[in-house]
């Protein structure tokens, strides 16, 4: 006959092996999200909506940056019309240029009251690919990338960052409202 000792000692101990092995294999990453190979952080991967990168683990980054960017009004107000255009912005959960500029983008496009569902925000790997491939033909080099488009058609974009140091997001997207894109930062003669 077993004591009860040893049977409270058993199931205690079967306990702590289930508990100790649910907490080994569960995974940190939030359900939908993956995990970046390179640092084992969670990462956004696809098409999203923008709140999406509002939410653990990237609001210490994203509200960060946008609360404490101030927009060029002037600049921006010379900007006709900026809902005739499209807009794909590429960009990497796990990357700090994403991280800058992505936050200060929608901030920009607040003010300038551009229709969201004018704008398509891909999540890529650290390969610059999305699980939907909507990075073919779209030449990502370097993200974030911003693509404007008109009718279909690719008038500028921005890579990585403004397209000069006395640049800002703001003026190049003025340039690109007047037919003038900017050279990205990236560009080598092909």
């Amino acid at each position: 006959m077993i004591n009860n000792n040893k049977i409270i000692s058993l199931c205690l101990a079967i306990f702590c092996f289930a508990l100790c092995y649910k907490f080994l294999t569960t995974s940190n990453i939030p359900e939908g999200m993956f995990e970046d190979p390179k640092t084992g952080k969670a990462m956004l991967l696809g098409k999203i909506a923008i709140d999406e990168l509002k939410q653990d683990p990237f609001t210490d980054w994203y509200f960060d940056e946008f609360d404490s960017y101030e927009v060029d009004q002037e600049l921006i107000s010379a900007i006709s019309d900026p809902n005739q255009y499209n807009y794909d912005i590429f960009l990497g959960t796990w990357c700090g240029d994403s991280r800058r500029e992505v936050p200060r983008i929608e901030k920009i496009f607040i003010d300038l009251g551009i229709d969201f569902k004018n704008v398509n925000i891909i999540t890529v790997d650290r390969e610059k690919v999305s699980p939907g491939n909507e990075q073919e033909g779209e030449d990502i080099r370097f993200v974030p990338t911003l693509i404007i488009k008109k009718s279909g058609n690719e008038v500028g974009r921005i890579v990585e960052s403004p397209s000069s140091e006395s640049a800002s997001l703001e003026s190049d997207l003025f340039e690109i409202s007047l037919g003038i894109p900017p050279i990205p930062n990236y560009y080598e003669e092909k």
